[in-house]
């Protein structure tokens, strides 16, 4: 396996958006003619598209200025059977923490997120892992209006 394969990659929403899946393994992603493999990405940009389904996901995109990556984050930690295996207190703690990071990424604002690469209907997006994500600011008139260089 690939020494990348499981570092979050810092990638330009134009390198991203070129990756495409393995034949012989959909968690993993390139960018041809590159032999190398990749599973999860980290950016920073500015979010410029929010969609909340309440209960089930945010669906927003960072433009880093080379182009817009999409993002998710699942907000369904409650239902999904996914999480039945795990003592409930761990799973509302991670719902809270999502909630949380759902409720700041508004329109505007400057964010850095990591998370898995995973391909949906074709095209390649980041699935935030709720633990990972900071806000640096909000940007109007393309002046950074604030910073918070910690954790929200």
């Amino acid at each position: 396996m690939d020494a990348l394969y499981n570092t979050h990659v810092k990638l330009l929403a134009f390198d991203f958006l070129s990756l495409t899946p393995s034949s012989s393994d959909p968690t993993s992603f390139s960018r041809k003619p590159s032999p190398l493999f990749f599973s999860r990405a980290e950016t920073l940009g500015v979010v410029t598209t929010r969609e909340l389904k309440p209960n089930r996901f945010l669906k927003f995109t960072i433009d880093d200025g080379t182009g817009c990556i999409p993002c998710i984050l699942w907000l369904n930690h409650l239902t999904s059977p996914y999480f039945s295996r795990r003592s409930p207190p761990d799973v509302r703690l991670i719902a809270s923490v999502a909630a949380r990071f759902a409720s700041q990424i508004q329109l505007g604002v400057v964010a850095r997120v990591r998370g898995k690469i995973t391909a949906y209907r074709g095209s390649v997006q980041i699935t935030q892992l709720s633990n990972i994500f900071e806000v640096f600011g909000i940007v109007i008139d393309g002046e950074l209006e604030y910073c918070n260089f910690g954790h929200p």
